[in-house]
């Protein structure tokens, strides 16, 4: 592999830069024919996700409303793809998704199709994947491969056909994308390729940034690629090392962290605006009392409330449920109650924990109909949507029962930590590259499924682990690749002298500093 970077190096620098512009071309071509093909975006034939009565909170904001008699896109039995233009509302929910929807609706009058704001994410998914391209390819044309794990999901219809949806969740997997393709180019390049580094830094920096003020549940998306911004040297002077080269990458991480506070700030109060005590009450019904069982006293709750363990907000009125008025009258002093029941009932919350984990192998959604909706389609009963969104007790664990290996998710994720942290010590091996992308993909989906409990218990708990489902596939894609570039790293050795296998497997580690 390194033999190929020496030959790109010693071409002309005219066509070099040619030949990685084509890369980068070929890359973000194929990541639009991925997403185009398995969102039905050039079939003609869409695929989208059906609104669960989440989208509202976006579409009202953007000045559209679902072109159906009842004027609603909730529960119709399809994705509602025809929306009307009308005056926006006065208090949207605040989040980078709706954003992105206010763009793909800004111009033109009449009629609007959601399939404008599908191709708006196909397009930007496939910059993202050509920008990472061009600066992976700083150091060797084979070093695009390491983006392979991040870009290959999203010929995945699970996940590509929520761009074809008015939800948050579309905005949090791009950012999702975006910081894992910043990690990789970190990975790949060296410390003197200045301006790649450069690139990563603002493919991680924005990744963060647009996942965080997706939903506030995605700010551990954040935290990881504040972090790895903070670990990464770019030269202050071109061909120098200077004790400043990791100042301006720190600068780009707390300047997102500081850009985030604001919309965080605003996302939380308009939650508790608009939905005061559900997630609360989720939190206490769905897991807690199932969990710890006598938690009742410690809740400030009647006994009583403990014969309603497992029994969500929805889609049924709660009212009549006993302890449901102390939860709507307190709703954030309840909440943090039971977090700290779960904090000293650790057992308790590592097998929340391990469901939350599970759930991500719920990626279809299949409560979601991806088929667009017509005039014919025939609306489905809120009452009988359960499985996957958790909407009662024993639908849920039927559906979690009938999973095969359900420990598989939490393996993975604990296989992609120990071999992540492995490529870090084995820093001068080339499996390295694919070793650090699974550790930091499954360090970034366990914080993203344990917030998703923490804030709405198990309700509808696939959909809100949804981006950790596609941090787990990205990982289970790494870690393949490490296991297939060390066999045939392995294979290739004993036919090279021994200097020049070390030479050629040399590499960098993840900030950049020489391995002696």
């Amino acid at each position: 592999m390194p033999a190929v970077t020496e030959l790109a190096d010693r071409r002309d620098p005219v066509a070099r830069w040619w030949f990685r512009v084509g890369v980068a071309v070929a890359m973000g071509v194929a990541v639009l024919l991925a997403v185009g093909l398995s969102c039905g975006l050039l079939t003609g034939h869409p695929i989208g996700a059906a609104d669960n009565g989440d989208g509202a909170r976006l579409y009202c904001g953007a000045g559209l409303a679902p072109a159906t008699p009842s004027g609603r896109a909730n529960w119709q039995g399809g994705v509602v793809l025809t929306f009307d233009r009308v005056p926006p509302c006065a208090d949207p929910i605040p989040s980078s998704a709706g954003v992105l929807l206010r763009v793909a609706a800004h111009a033109g009058a009449g009629p609007w199709s959601l399939t404008r704001l599908g191709w708006l994410y196909t397009l930007l998914a496939a910059g993202v994947g050509g920008l990472a391209a061009w600066a992976a390819s700083r150091a060797g044309p084979l070093r695009v491969l390491a983006l392979v794990p991040a870009l290959a999901p999203l010929a995945d219809p699970s996940f590509t056909r929520f761009f074809l949806s008015a939800y948050s969740e579309p905005a949090g997997l791009l950012g999702c994308v975006t910081v894992l393709c910043g990690a990789a180019v970190v990975c790949v390049t060296e410390r003197a390729h200045r301006a790649e580094r450069t690139i990563a830094i603002l493919l991680l920096a924005g990744g963060g940034v647009l996942a965080a003020t997706a939903k506030t549940a995605y700010l551990p998306v954040l935290a990881v690629a504040a972090v790895v911004c903070a670990l990464t040297a770019v030269p202050v002077r071109r061909g120098e090392r200077h004790r400043y080269d990791r100042v301006g990458p720190l600068a780009v991480a707390v300047l997102a962290v500081v850009v985030v506070a604001g919309p965080t700030s605003a996302a939380l109060s308009w939650q508790d605006r608009h939905y005061p005590g559900v997630n609360a009450y989720d939190l206490i019904y769905t897991t807690v009392l199932p969990g710890v069982p006598d938690a009742t006293t410690a809740l400030g709750l009647p006994e009583a409330a403990a014969d309603h363990a497992g029994e969500a907000f929805y889609p049924g009125p709660v009212t009549s449920v006993p302890g449901a008025g102390v939860v709507a009258t307190a709703p954030g002093p309840e909440q943090r109650l039971a977090w700290q029941v779960l904090a000293t009932h650790p057992a308790a919350a590592l097998h929340a924990l391990g469901i939350a984990l599970q759930a991500t192998r719920g990626d279809e959604l299949t409560y979601l109909p991806g088929r667009p909706w017509t005039p014919q389609t025939s609306a489905v009963s809120l009452g009988q949507v359960v499985g996957e969104q958790g909407a009662n007790g024993p639908s849920l664990r039927a559906w979690l029962d009938g999973m095969r290996l359900p420990w598989l998710s939490s393996a993975l994720v604990l296989l992609g930590v120990l071999v992540g942290a492995a490529g870090l010590w084995r820093r001068r091996a080339a499996w390295s590259w694919f070793a650090r992308i699974a550790g930091l993909a499954a360090v970034s989906a366990v914080p993203l499924a344990a917030l998703a409990v923490a804030g709405d218990g198990y309700f509808e708990i696939a959909k809100h682990v949804w981006p950790a489902a596609y941090l787990v596939d990205v990982s289970a894609l790494a870690l393949l690749g490490a296991l297939v570039s060390a066999i045939a790293e392995r294979l290739r050795r004993p036919s090279r002298p021994a200097s020049e296998a070390g030479r050629l497997t040399a590499e960098l580690d993840l900030t950049g500093e020489p391995v002696n």
